[in-house]
């Protein structure tokens, strides 16, 4: 029998009032800091995806050394299958590789596209042995996440080498990158845009693209949610397909046990209808028992803000802010 009008009404209006207490989860016992990227260091560059431009990586190389870094590039970050970046077991041995070598200090991707989630079965978890700096975003959601999850590695999904780097930061995205990545910011607070569901909260986030998260439900690479914040980003996907995608993550259980929602940008994810992702997320999240935030800035949009996968993380509902509590790096 359906609900009585004024029984929906009050269940949502419940939903509504804050939580009266914060809550600290999804914090991991287990957790390798990389060291901070030191003056001098040497930054590897891989390519674990998509193929790469020449012109592109060597304009974010440029901005690499210019911080005072040294880089070195894999030797077949060149090559092309296709629309990847050269056969997936080499991708994955010189990604290894790079792990492995001490006198690698950090692991920069050069660009997403498709491939990364080829290289998981070609990976194993004795590279918890090295934890390193590893940065990307996009395609590459599949291994900052594996990283995480089965190397316990703190991750940076944040710029990339051949996109973001190579096209300039904004002010405020370079100074984020590299003061994080240096050790020279332990903490920070940002804005973010509007809240749809209140509450207060404290816990490691994960997340990233919620086209390549979607791929690896019903996989043993599938992504852990519970007691996690959830950062969700994407670009040029229409809204009946974001839609589509977090109600199947909501349908496998993803949102069960979360400790809170973060949405970054949706880039270019518009049609002609009169339903947007704001709507979709709105609706979806009017009566989640967890914060649920729009409007980090961060993911595909103009800029991309650097954030730290394994360390504590508070969200506010009531100034609308996110911080980072603690270094990411040692």
């Amino acid at each position: 029998m359906a609900k009585p009008i004024d029984e929906l009404s009050t269940r949502k209006e419940a939903y509504r009032q804050p939580h009266k207490n914060s809550r600290q989860r999804g914090l991991s016992r287990a957790v390798n800091k990389p060291l901070r990227l030191q003056p001098g260091a040497r930054v590897g560059i891989v390519a674990p995806a998509g193929c790469v431009g020449e012109e592109a990586l060597h304009l974010g190389i440029a901005a690499i050394k210019a911080e005072g870094f040294e880089v070195e590039v894999a030797a077949h970050v060149h090559d092309r299958k296709g629309y990847f970046a050269g056969d997936e077991k080499r991708r994955a041995l010189e990604l290894k590789d790079f792990f492995q070598r001490s006198d690698i200090d950090g692991i920069f991707c050069a660009r997403g596209g498709f491939g990364s989630i080829q290289l998981l079965s070609h990976l194993n978890r004795d590279l918890s042995q090295y934890p390193k700096i590893f940065v990307g975003y996009s395609d590459i959601t599949i291994l900052i996440n594996w990283f995480r999850q089965h190397c316990g590695m703190v991750t940076f999904h944040a710029p990339m080498v051949a996109m973001d780097l190579a096209k300039g930061l904004s002010l405020r995205s370079r100074e984020h990158f590299w003061e994080i990545l240096t050790g020279a910011r332990r903490n920070w607070t940002v804005n973010l845009g509007e809240v749809i569901r209140p509450g207060r909260v404290k816990a490691e986030m994960t997340g990233g693209c919620l086209s390549l998260l979607v791929t690896t439900l019903g996989t043993p690479y599938e992504i852990d949610t519970r007691d996690k914040m959830l950062f969700l980003e994407d670009v040029g996907e229409k809204p009946y397909r974001i839609e589509r995608m977090l109600i199947h993550l909501r349908m496998a259980g993803k949102f069960d046990g979360l400790a809170g929602i973060v949405f970054g940008d949706f880039t270019n994810c518009t049609d002609d209808s009169s339903r947007d992702v704001r709507q979709v997320i709105e609706e979806l999240f009017l009566a989640a028992d967890f914060p649920v935030v729009m409007g980090l800035t961060a993911g595909h949009g103009a800029e991309n803000l650097a954030l730290p996968f394994g360390v504590p993380m508070s969200l506010d509902s009531g100034d609308c802010t996110l911080s980072l509590d603690e270094s990411p790096v040692s």
